[in-house]
């Protein structure tokens, strides 16, 4: 009986069996995820702004800012009423998108799927929570240095012991504009006063203040 060439036996080997054929369809490659066209829309709206596009800068602003306002008033609940910390809040989202030349803002990753808005609120709360913990931490520090007889001088009139031009020279002129028409300013003018700083303006000028102001009286001391 004649044996099989060479040839034949290679191509039986190499050919695979109908059950191989059955056992291993063919791959097919799954197609990408469509992409929300609004969240592109965000994408090349922040490209433009990170070529330095003003006019993108401009409404990527416009589209965004109030949101951003609405998710801060909601995250504070009532301290939400406070317009200044709500806008100090928002400036500081602003800001730590633009530093570093831009580095959190480029970041904004178009495969999570989520809007530029829900990206800014994320941030929001993140400064937020930063906010209070450092108003924790001052008020910490202003109530470990703070003295009892401190509070009274403080709020006398005018014509006292701190309103002395020697203790005045001593402060800087933000410091003295806030001693003059906050601290001893009569309540009604010093209510309409404070509304022109934020909640963190008026810890750290207080804090500053009062540090001096204990310094002056111990140096004036006999």
């Amino acid at each position: 009986m004649p044996k099989p060439s060479r040839k034949r036996q290679a191509v039986s080997r190499s050919a695979p069996s109908r059950s191989t054929r059955k056992a291993n369809p063919p791959k097919v490659s799954k197609p990408s995820p469509k992409l929300d066209p609004s969240v592109a829309a965000d994408r090349t709206l922040i490209d433009r702004c990170l070529a330095g596009d003003v006019a993108a800068w401009s409404l990527l602003y416009r589209q965004t800012h109030d949101s951003l306002l609405a998710t801060i008033r909601n995250f504070l609940g009532r301290a939400g009423q406070d317009r200044n910390l709500v806008e100090e809040i928002a400036a500081r989202v602003w800001y730590a998108l633009v530093k570093n030349d831009f580095e959190l803002l480029a970041k904004f990753d178009v495969r999570r799927g989520c809007r530029l808005s829900t990206f800014l609120s994320v941030l929001a709360k993140s400064e937020t929570r930063m906010l209070f913990r450092s108003e924790r931490r001052r008020r910490s520090r202003e109530q470990l240095v703070s003295r009892p007889e401190l509070d009274s001088e403080l709020s006398i009139a005018p014509n006292g012991l701190v309103s002395d031009e020697d203790f005045l020279g001593t402060l800087s002129p933000a410091e003295k504009t806030f001693y003059l028409d906050v601290l001893v300013a009569p309540s009604k003018e010093r209510q309409s006063a404070q509304q022109a700083y934020s909640s963190e303006n008026v810890w750290q000028l207080n804090y500053r203040v009062r540090k001096k102001l204990e310094r002056f009286i111990l140096d004036a001391s006999p």
